[in-house]
């Protein structure tokens, strides 16, 4: 668990907040980064207090993400500056009496708390309950704090407008997804691809939702939906193997003739063969395939070894019978 040391003027048996800070910070920010900020506040009973996010996160009940979250939101806000130590760790807090909006960002932060560029303006407090009233409204259900931090999560560190996250959830709710923890991993796939409006989400997401039912055709699946189990695997072969739909459509070909039924489990482990020998088009597997029919036609032609023991019904001495004379004595009895 690493530590990190909290400077600021210290109290003495009383917290003091600013006015700046309830008149102009307080209205518009997420309730759960206002208890993280005055309990900094609070703990400033000496000149250097010594925490750690897993601490404050296990006070409150919540992750290490959400407090993350939290303290990055407010040195966006200039009231508190993030300090690192060489190995991009938290070191330190530096709480600030008296910000100054117009200060420059920090330029650089460590890849563990880089999430991204944050979006131009601050949710007004009358957007924020709008942005939440309708993500409720496609949940069908109240959120909870911490759902409610995600949220704003998704503007406060990803730098998603308000329209975009509306069009995230109404996503992710249209494909059968309402966990907080999926759409929050379609999030983060976004803003690793750089969506930052509308349009761009919908371009890729309609891309992407053609591959889907072009991989079911290929295994012979019409007239549904995929399914989450189903959109996991896909997802994985386009993003994370970076596999083209052609590509994964000759492996889908391939289970089909291999074993003559659809099996996402089987053309998983195909693509992650594939994967491994480094094939990246339709090409690559002709000398993957070549080198396959070799190995599999040397191994027929090696002759197995008899042994004494290998047929028990000859594992006895042979005699020679003379039947004639047998069947003399027989006759003669």
């Amino acid at each position: 668990m690493t530590h990190f040391q909290l400077h600021g003027p210290s109290g003495c048996g009383h917290t003091l907040v600013s006015d700046l800070f309830l008149d102009e910070y307080m209205p518009t920010a997420n309730g759960e980064y206002v208890k993280i900020y005055l309990y900094l506040l609070r703990c400033l009973k000496s000149d250097v207090q010594e925490l750690s996010v897993s601490l404050i996160a296990d006070k409150f009940e919540g992750t290490e993400n959400d407090v993350k979250r939290a303290l990055k939101y407010w040195e966006k806000m200039h009231l508190l500056k993030l300090e690192y130590n060489e190995s991009k760790e938290l070191s330190g807090i530096r709480l600030i009496e008296e910000p100054d909006k117009h200060a420059e960002k920090p330029l650089s932060k460590p890849e563990s708390f880089s999430l991204a560029h944050s979006s131009d303006k601050p949710l007004t407090q009358e957007q924020t309950k709008q942005l939440l009233f309708i993500c409720e409204q496609y949940l069908g259900k109240t959120l909870s704090s911490s759902e409610v931090s995600k949220i704003l999560y998704f503007h406060d560190a990803l730098g998603f407008h308000a329209d975009l996250i509306e069009y995230l959830i109404e996503y992710c709710v249209s494909k059968g997804h309402k966990s907080l923890r999926y759409i929050e991993s379609v999030a983060l796939g976004w803003h690793k691809s750089g969506y930052t409006t509308v349009s761009q989400a919908k371009e890729q997401t309609n891309l992407f939702n053609k591959a889907y039912f072009s991989i079911l055709k290929a295994f012979g699946i019409s007239r549904r939906n995929p399914v989450e189990a189903e959109i996991v695997y896909m997802d994985r072969w386009m993003k994370e193997l970076q596999f083209s739909e052609e590509l994964i459509i000759e492996a889908c070909g391939r289970t089909m003739a291999a074993i003559h039924e659809p099996s996402f489990e089987y053309t998983d482990r195909i693509l992650k063969g594939w994967k491994k020998n480094q094939v990246t088009r339709l090409s690559d597997l002709e000398a993957l395939d070549k080198q396959h029919r070799a190995s599999k036609a040397k191994s027929e032609t090696i002759p197995l070894k008899k042994t004494a023991s290998s047929n028990n019904f000859r594992n006895f001495s042979e005699r020679d019978y003379n039947y004639d004379e047998l069947l003399k004595k027989i006759t003669n009895q």
